[in-house]
């Protein structure tokens, strides 16, 4: 009698599973069933819109469905995190994410959500070069004026950026730690408002992503300093990199693409899939390189370590120099 009890739940075991292989199978096969919503939380004209909508058309294409882009900024990009993980976890929503969440993950411990719990990878998606940029009127030329100006009037100097908490706010956080800089910290509610008042001379400086902040650089409205990578960028060949002023500085923002925890497999597996051969595209590349972007899409696996390892390392760094929010 056991042996048959034991054969029989051994059927019903393997029934379930063959139920369970069949319905992913069909999921499959018929995802997406409506359109995808993809969250950007950041301002409209950042570097998510840069990164994400000259691609959402062909994407939408691959996928038979339309991929609509919804910008939801604020708290440093939390609120749209936050918007994220209250839909339903049908596959049919996605969301962008910056090395700025890795920081805020330490700098804002109220987020209201865990990264790596509440949601999963998807994809890595770009590399976006930093630059150092002053107001024309400050009278300093190269990032070693520019220290040599902030020890002399200590205290005066300010510098801006899209928030407390962004990439741009720690990049510039570190700057100072690495360098002994005493400048002021003014947080704005975007890139584009920060970048209005470096412009206007409300503000002495800020970096800034390459991609947006070149054609003020360009048409001389602010001056170049120092580019974040070690290298120089081949965009600005005449600016060297912050390095040379500093050494072992080398930073620049990335974005990728993660989805609300409960997203089943085969829809993450495929959205990432899809983001990848349009990446891989030459007139792609072309496009974002035409910008000063670097693209490379990845597995969810390897991008789930690009933030992990990212998250350590500005918990580190937060904690070395004690930054703290504004």
């Amino acid at each position: 009698m056991k042996a048959i009890s034991s054969l029989r739940l051994t059927r019903r075991l393997l029934c379930l599973l063959g139920s369970s292989v069949l319905a992913c199978s069909a999921f499959a096969q018929t995802w997406p069933t409506k359109p995808i919503k993809v969250i950007l939380p950041f301002a409209a004209g950042g570097g998510g819109d840069t990164v994400m909508r000259p691609i959402s058309q062909k994407l939408a294409e691959a996928l038979g469905q339309q991929v609509v882009l919804e910008n939801i900024p604020g708290a440093g990009g939390a609120l749209g995190m936050r918007a994220a993980i209250r839909v339903p976890t049908d596959g049919h929503t996605f969301v962008m994410i910056s090395n700025t969440h890795a920081i805020i993950e330490t700098l804002q411990p109220n987020l209201g959500y865990v990264t790596l719990k509440d949601f999963v990878p998807v994809t890595y998606m770009a590399s976006l070069p930093l630059v150092l940029v002053v107001n024309p009127n400050l009278p300093v030329k190269t990032t070693q004026e520019l220290l040599a100006y902030d020890k002399q009037h200590p205290g005066k100097l300010n510098y801006a950026s899209s928030g407390s908490g962004t990439i741009y706010h720690l990049v510039t956080e570190q700057f100072k730690y690495m360098t002994g800089s005493q400048m002021t910290h003014v947080p704005y509610k975007s890139s584009a408002v920060a970048r209005t008042d470096v412009i206007s001379g409300q503000v002495d400086l800020m970096i800034d992503g390459l991609a947006t902040m070149k054609p003020f650089i360009e048409s001389g409205r602010v001056r170049a300093l120092g580019v974040g990578a070690a290298t120089r960028h081949p965009h600005l060949p005449n600016v060297p990199p912050v390095a040379d002023a500093v050494p072992g500085f080398n930073e620049d923002a990335w974005v990728g693409m993660m989805a609300p925890a409960g997203t089943p497999q085969v829809a993450v597996d495929r959205f990432s899939a899809e983001i990848g051969k349009l990446l891989a595209n030459p007139e792609v590349r072309k496009l974002y390189a035409d910008q000063g972007m670097g693209v490379q899409g990845s597995t969810p696996a390897a991008f789930g370590v690009t933030v992990k390892n990212d998250i350590d390392k500005w918990a580190h760094i937060i904690k070395t120099a004690k930054v703290k929010a504004d």
